[in-house]
């Protein structure tokens, strides 16, 4: 079994909206940078590539031949980035977790490893498979999926996929992984999927189902 985590607003959740809004915040300045814009325009750049592209390096990619490397070495740097809390009892809850656990971002590598130890849980897990891993491809592009298969070498239903995201679960599915949403509405959205929780420590005691269909 292998357990797969999405990092933004899934390891840590929307009440700590506050840790996403700070990298937004530098997308948002890279942006009033790169193409001189005020700072509203540039926020609405940056939701229009988010919702068009799925995330706003993909935008600049494939609009402006924005290098990923010059996009995020400038997000992840400066004073203002917040993490997430110190969490003992998401530690707890995956070490209670059987089989092998991974991240699975389309944030880089960086990022997702400075939360991961604020949080006090990076040693609950076997590796991180994050956006450059994927040739800078993202969730939820099928064949970021299909390479993760075959590194792993597992079978569809030995995957579990836990993402905030409904598209990034979607693909999931239609592979014959199993998928958790993750997200403060959970309950009330129409997602197909196996198992929907308002935050990840709500795994705790429903995750018995999951591993057999």
């Amino acid at each position: 079994m292998h357990w797969l985590f999405d990092f933004d607003l899934t390891l840590y959740g929307h009440d700590e909206f506050e840790v996403l809004d700070s990298l937004d915040r530098n997308i948002t300045r890279f942006l009033m940078t790169r193409f001189r814009l005020s700072e509203p325009a540039a926020d609405v750049l940056r939701h229009e590539l988010w919702e068009k592209y799925r995330t706003t390096l993909n935008g600049l990619r494939a609009l402006h031949g924005v290098r990923p490397e010059e996009y995020f070495d400038f997000i992840h740097s400066g004073e203002n980035l917040l993490v997430p809390r110190c969490s003992a009892e998401k530690h707890a809850l995956l070490q209670t977790l059987p089989g092998a656990k991974w991240v699975f971002t389309n944030a880089r590598r960086d990022w997702a490893e400075r939360g991961l130890r604020a949080m006090g849980i990076a040693e609950c897990f076997d590796g991180l498979f994050d956006v450059e891993y994927f040739g800078w491809n993202s969730k939820p592009d099928p064949q970021v999926y299909a390479k993760l298969e075959r590194q792993l070498d597992a079978h569809p239903d030995e995957l579990i996929l836990l993402d905030d995201r409904p598209a990034n679960l979607a693909t999931a599915r239609s592979r014959g992984w199993r998928t958790v949403l993750v997200h403060p509405d959970a309950k009330t959205q129409r997602v197909e999927c196996d198992l929907k929780i308002a935050h990840v420590l709500e795994l705790q005691g429903q995750w018995m189902p999951l591993r057999s269909h």
